[in-house]
C-alpha cells in the first residue's frame, strides 16, 4: 500500500503494516498483472474484451463484452480505443490467454490493463450477475469520461480562442520558456501554494502542465482554496511562436 495509506492502517488499529515504494510503475515493469473485480466491470467505464471462441461466447457472456478470440488478439490492434489511458478487461475460461492479452495490449502502449478475476463468466454469474446469451458485439465504443474537474479538450481549445479563461501553466520555468499557450501565466506547481494571493479570483482558471499530473494537483488545491478551476489532462506540446498541439492520452 502506499504511505499515506499505511499511515490510515495504523491508525485504524493495524499493526503489521508494510509499503511498497515501487507501487504500480514497479508490478508491471517486472511483468506482473492487475485483477479487476466483477463489481468494478459492471459499473466502471471500460473496455471489456471476451477472449473465448465464438461458440463459447453465444452461449453466454458478461454484457457488454466484445468479442475478439484470443487466437485474433494480435491483429486486432487498430480495433481499439486511440485513449491509451482507457481501462481494457480481458476475461476468458483460459488463465493464460488472459494473462497473454494483458501482455499484447501492454505492448501497444495501453497504461489500464487488466484481466478479470478468474474464470471470467464463471466469476461474474457467482457474483450474482446476470449472464447474456446470443453473438457479443464485434466493435469496441470507448467514449473517455471526464473527471472531476476537468475541461474536455474541445471546451479548452474555444475557451482559450474566444479568451474566456485564465490559463495557470504549472509547468517549471524551462519549460514554459520553450512554448506556452497564448497568455498562458506561469507558476510551477512548488510555487504554487505561495503565490495564491497572485492568483484571479474573479476569473474562471484552467491549470494544465504537460500531461495532466502536476495539473490535476494544482488544481485540487487552487478547488480546496475556493477558487473557480479547472485542470486540463491531456498531452500539449507548445512552441515559441504560440502554435501547440493537444492531444488525448
Amino acid at each position: 500500500m502506499s504511505p499515506k495509506s499505511a499511515g490510515l492502517a495504523k491508525k485504524w488499529g493495524w499493526k503489521n503494516v508494510r509499503v511498497y515504494l515501487e507501487g504500480t510503475p514497479d508490478w508491471k515493469k517486472t511483468g506482473h498483472y492487475f485483477v479487476s473485480t466483477s463489481d468494478y466491470v459492471r459499473t466502471a467505464n471500460i473496455v471489456l474484451i471476451d477472449l473465448r471462441s465464438p461458440a463459447a461466447v453465444t452461449a453466454g457472456h458478461i454484457p457488454g463484452a466484445v468479442n475478439i478470440p484470443a487466437g485474433s488478439l494480435a491483429g486486432a490492434k487498430e480495433s481499439f480505443p486511440e485513449s491509451l489511458t482507457a481501462p481494457v478487461v480481458f476475461y476468458s475460461d483460459n488463465m493464460n490467454e488472459s494473462i497473454e492479452a494483458v501482455k499484447t495490449a501492454r505492448g501497444w502502449k495501453y497504461k489500464n490493463v487488466s484481466l478479470l478475476e478468474f474464470p471470467g463468466a464463471i466469476a461474474w454469474q457467482k457474483s450474482g450477475y446476470d449472464i447474456k446469451t446470443g453473438p457479443a458485439a464485434e466493435k469496441i465504443v470507448y467514449v473517455r469520461k471526464l473527471e472531476p474537474g476537468e475541461i474536455s479538450i474541445e471546451n479548452f481549445e474555444d475557451a482559450l480562442k474566444s479568451k474566456a479563461i485564465t490559463v495557470i501553466d504549472v509547468r517549471g520555468p524551462s519549460e514554459y520558456a520553450a512554448g506556452h499557450f497564448p497568455g498562458a501565466i506561469n507558476i510551477s506547481l512548488d510555487e504554487l501554494p505561495a503565490k495564491l494571493d497572485e492568483l484571479p479570483r474573479d476569473k474562471f482558471m484552467v491549470v494544465h502542465c504537460r500531461t495532466g499530473v502536476r495539473g490535476e494537483m494544482a488544481y485540487l488545491l487552487l478547488k480546496e482554496k475556493g477558487f473557480d478551476v479547472k485542470y486540463l489532462k491531456a498531452g500539449c506540446q507548445c512552441k515559441e511562436d504560440g502554435t501547440y498541439m493537444i492531444w488525448e492520452l
